[in-house]
């Protein structure tokens, strides 16, 4: 099932760049590359030996996680495949998007506010309660996680990377400081990980042993990579949207000064187009 989905993504990807070569509208080499490198971390996550050892060592799952919540949807989301479709798409198509991008629903699950508590709830809600061990012990449950970590992730990355033409947009200051508010919802467990005196999930006890691992020792490597490697991915993060954001920005109030510049003829014209 992952590999036929990663597979329809890409090829729907691909074609709706095909489509825009054959009008003579190249699409940014850059954002194919990232739209590839997202499935690439999927495949990663959900396909490789970094599934299997999940299952045996804490320090992985956490690993596997980082892939699932944020490498892969930032990469993803940064090909932007919405602005992709609706220049690729047929007038229906693109028509069809617009509704649904306007859509009551859709500003709503596109605010960053909305973001940013979805993902700390997913990140506090399957380390802070039985929910993780539950996810270890039942397939379905486990499933179930890796989808709450991808679309949280999503969620809470899709109005700051700002790619796709989204209901909500905020400025540098806003997009640094939803990304520090997740990032502090990460580092609590985290850090608690890091300095458990106990083993928190008994459920890799066995496991570590058999691979010759203390699960202490183990989940405490599990929490600082949480902490640290999750925090300074997220500040990585953090840091592009805000440079991105800026330079949106400055490109928006060159304009307005070389419109303010131009004659009145050529605002008018420009006004037309």
């Amino acid at each position: 099932m992952v590999v036929l989905a990663l597979l329809a993504a890409g090829l729907l990807y691909g074609a709706g760049v095909a489509t825009l070569r054959a009008r003579a509208r190249p699409w940014p080499l850059a954002r194919a590359a990232s739209f590839a490198a997202g499935l690439l971390a999927l495949a990663l996550a959900l396909l490789s030996g970094i599934d299997a050892l999940a299952d045996e060592l804490l320090s992985v799952h956490m690993v596997q996680h980082l892939l699932l919540a944020l490498l892969a949807p930032a990469l993803l989301l940064y090909g932007a495949p919405v602005r992709l479709a609706l220049s690729a798409g047929s007038p229906a198509v693109r028509a069809a998007m617009v509704g649904v991008l306007r859509t009551r629903a859709v500003r709503a699950l596109a605010h960053p506010a909305l973001g940013c508590v979805a993902f700390a709830s997913v990140v506090l809600a399957w380390h802070l309660t039985g929910l993780f061990e539950l996810a270890l012990k039942h397939p379905g449950v486990h499933v179930l996680e890796h989808a709450a970590y991808f679309w949280a992730g999503a969620l809470l990355l899709a109005p700051l990377i700002a790619a796709d033409p989204l209901p909500h947009r905020p400025g540098a200051v806003g997009r640094f400081c939803w990304m520090m508010a997740a990032m502090t919802a990460m580092a609590v467990p985290g850090a608690l990980l890091a300095f458990a005196p106990t083993v928190r999930y008994p459920f890799y006890v066995a496991s570590a042993h058999a691979l010759g691992r203390s699960a202490l020792a183990d989940e405490h490597v599990a929490g600082a990579i949480m902490w640290v490697a999750g925090g300074v991915t997220m500040f990585a993060l953090a840091l592009a949207v805000t440079a991105s954001a800026m330079l949106a920005e400055e490109r928006r109030q060159l304009r307005r000064e070389l419109y303010a510049a131009a004659p009145a003829g050529a605002r008018s014209r420009a006004v037309g187009r």
